[in-house]
C-alpha cells in the first residue's frame, strides 16, 4: 500500500511528542505542560493570556484546558490572576518555578525547529505551505 498522508502525519506527531516528552521528563513535567509554559513565555509580554488562548493555541476543548491548567496550578507552574483590563477574566501567569524552565524549553524548541528545517532544506517553505493547506482543508471539513 502507498504511504498514507494522515498516518504519516500522525506518526510524525507521535515522534515529536515523544522527543519533547523525553526533555520534559528531565524537568519533572509533561510534554503538554512544557508546551503551555513555552506558549505563555513567548506571548506574555505582548498580551494577557487566558484559558481561551490556551484552547485556541493547542486546539483543545474547554474541559481539557481546564483540567490541564488546574493540574499546572497544583504543580506550582502557573497562577491565575484577575485581568488588568477586565476583572471577570483570569489571566494565566508563570510561577518562578515555571520561569526557571522556560528558557531551557525555548532553547529546546528552537534547536528542534532548526534541525527539522535543516532536514527539509530548500523544501521547507513548500512543506509549510502544504501543511497549511492540509490544516485549512481539515478545518473547513470540521465546520460542516
Amino acid at each position: 500500500m502507498a504511504d498514507q498522508i494522515g498516518i504519516m502525519l500522525k506518526n510524525l506527531n507521535n515522534d515529536l511528542q515523544r522527543y519533547s516528552d523525553r526533555e520534559a521528563k528531565k524537568m519533572g513535567i509533561t510534554q503538554v505542560q512544557m508546551s503551555i509554559i513555552d506558549f505563555i513565555y513567548r506571548d506574555e509580554e505582548s498580551r494577557e493570556l487566558y484559558q481561551t488562548d490556551v484552547e485556541r493555541e493547542f486546539n483543545i476543548q474547554k474541559s481539557s484546558a481546564t483540567t490541564l491548567l488546574q493540574l499546572m496550578e497544583k504543580k506550582d507552574l502557573i497562577v491565575r490572576s484577575p485581568s488588568n483590563h477586565d476583572s471577570r477574566y483570569k489571566m494565566i501567569l508563570l510561577t518562578p518555578k515555571a520561569r526557571h524552565f522556560a528558557k531551557r524549553i525555548r532553547a529546546f524548541y528552537d534547536h528542534n525547529e532548526n534541525d527539522l528545517r535543516q532536514v527539509l532544506g530548500d523544501d521547507v517553505d513548500s512543506f509549510i505551505k502544504n501543511l497549511r493547506l492540509l490544516r485549512d482543508d481539515m478545518r473547513n471539513r470540521l465546520k460542516d
